[in-house]
């Protein structure tokens, strides 16, 4: 194995914080870092790691309490820990693994194995130790499937090519009247990002999100309406709904939601879990039923 000196770490580390960790809290622009693997994305939060940036530190610090205070009482919150550096690590690389210049014709495999490694970290992750760090995570990751991409197609009199996350070269633009060229942005969601990637992976980007996403379990709840990737109960969501403080921070997040589409994939999500875990899909079908009854809260 080999060694990655501190000062190493510390980089990357700062580029990952100012590329995606600040973007992912405040908004703006993720401008994704080389891959980090899982051997570096553990060891960037160690030793309670802030952002290098104070200034920016302060910021994302008081965006990711205005997050939390939508579902808690809560006034301050500690920085990210180590854990939360790896799922941004985690993020970082899973967008990665969309991008269409990570591989050419005879190196179509990496996608599959970024995506492979994107299990293995999330699989040294564990599930957040008490509610508090459940809040933390959610305070830092829950806007995930906000990020956008955005795709530009652009069709001539001779042809056309679609850039993905990338602006057109120039050289396709000029002329426009002569040449009749036409220029068509569209957003993708995060969800969609691996559309058109080799086949492999494009057919386990669901799953591999659907782990990451179940590494933060209040985002995970958080955004169950979505359309894809369908939500399925995990060790860490049920864990959660099973005590009372944890179920009503899970309850105030699906109450956010529209309640039909909510409702329907926590059902289909019960329905789910295997019929020896009764007990679980219990306490799955009994959650649902509990959030068809609350009332929808305004965002």
């Amino acid at each position: 194995m080999v060694a990655v000196s501190a000062t190493e770490i510390g980089r990357r580390a700062d580029e990952l914080a100012r590329g995606v960790l600040a973007p992912l809290v405040l908004g703006g622009e993720v401008r994704l870092v080389r891959p980090l693997g899982v051997a570096l994305a553990l060891e960037l939060g160690r030793g309670g790691r802030g952002l290098v940036d104070v200034e920016l530190g302060s910021r994302v610090d008081v965006a990711r309490v205005r997050r939390a205070r939508l579902l808690a009482p809560v006034d301050t919150l500690p920085p990210p820990d180590a854990d939360e550096w790896a799922l941004v690590a985690a993020l970082n690389d899973l967008l990665q693994a969309t991008n269409h210049e990570l591989s050419g014709p005879l190196t179509r495999g990496r996608h599959a194995r970024l995506l492979a490694s994107v299990v293995d970290l999330c699989g040294r992750i564990g599930a957040p130790l008490d509610l508090g760090a459940a809040i933390a995570r959610h305070a830092t990751l829950g806007r995930c499937l906000e990020i956008l991409r955005t795709d530009t197609r652009v069709v001539w009199w001779t042809g056309s090519a679609v850039f993905r996350g990338q602006a057109p070269p120039g050289r396709l633009l000029r002329w426009p009247d002569f040449r009749r060229v036409q220029v068509e942005p569209q957003s993708v969601t995060l969800s969609d990002m691996a559309d058109g990637l080799p086949p492999a992976a494009s057919l386990a980007f669901d799953d591999v999100l659907s782990v990451w996403l179940g590494r933060s379990p209040l985002s995970d709840l958080a955004t169950v309406a979505r359309a894809r990737p369908s939500f399925g109960w995990s060790r860490s969501t049920l864990s959660l709904v099973a005590v009372p403080l944890g179920r009503a921070l899970a309850l105030r997040a699906i109450a956010r939601q529209p309640r039909e589409p909510a409702v329907a994939a926590l059902t289909r999500a019960a329905s789910g879990i295997p019929r020896e875990l009764g007990e679980l899909a219990s306490l799955a079908r009994a959650f649902a039923e509990e959030a068809a009854a609350r009332p929808t809260e305004t965002a």
